[in-house]
């Protein structure tokens, strides 16, 4: 009984709270990857916390003790992410690391986010090791005096368009909350978003899981 009330909370708590799409492949395809230099730098948000965003390279780096020795390997992921950043996150001493690449679709900029490190309990690394790095889609507003907004997609619009039979893009929903998990290829994800930006779906951002990022000192 108590593991069914668990669950409920559970699915209580998920309903109540913005759910953004998840993708098992990137969104993005590398021909639309496309380096936004204004996204450099730290920032605090509108939910009380802070955001540094660096190139990957200089994260890289930061995190090497000795560059002049790279591995093949090494070269191989500097070489592929040359144009994509490392985000950390903190809120209430809670840190995550996110890879992120950024593209155009048409005249807008997306993010394609992919946890690479979050907190977590040395106790729960058994259900730690059953939890899969999705990729996640946010497009990228500019703000007055540099600041920044995220708008995550969210699932209530793309399950509306699965309901309606208006949209045909490979997808599963897994677990006892259902989740939408987009199981499409990147070149269909893309053009999946080329049609949605084109879209005339009213309000299609609307519940969007939302973050103005203000630039530290402004």
């Amino acid at each position: 009984m108590k593991i069914l009330k668990f669950f409920g909370v559970v699915i209580l708590l998920l309903s109540l709270q913005a759910c953004i799409v998840k993708s098992i492949q990137p969104f993005y395809v590398s021909e639309a990857v496309s380096f936004e230099k204004s996204l450099l730098g730290k920032f605090t948000d509108n939910k009380q916390g802070k955001w540094e965003i660096m190139s990957f390279k200089e994260a890289f780096e930061k995190d090497s003790s000795n560059p002049s020795k790279y591995s093949k390997d090494d070269l191989e992921a500097l070489e592929k992410y040359k144009q994509a950043y490392v985000v950390n996150k903190v809120k209430k001493e809670k840190e995550a690391a996110f890879l992120v690449v950024p593209f155009k679709v048409y005249n807008e900029t997306f993010l394609d986010f992919t946890p690479i490190a979050f907190d977590d309990s040395e106790s729960n690394s058994l259900a730690m090791q059953h939890l899969l790095k999705t990729h996640s889609v946010a497009k990228m507003n500019k703000l007055e005096n540099n600041a920044i907004q995220l708008q995550w997609l969210d699932e209530k619009p793309i399950s509306e368009l699965f309901n309606k039979s208006q949209l045909k893009l490979k997808h599963e929903t897994v677990g006892v909350d259902e989740t939408l998990v987009l199981t499409a290829t990147s070149n269909e994800l893309y053009q999946f978003l080329q049609k949605f930006v084109k879209s005339d779906i009213e309000d299609k951002w609307k519940d969007s899981e939302t973050y103005n990022l203000t630039p530290l000192g402004n």
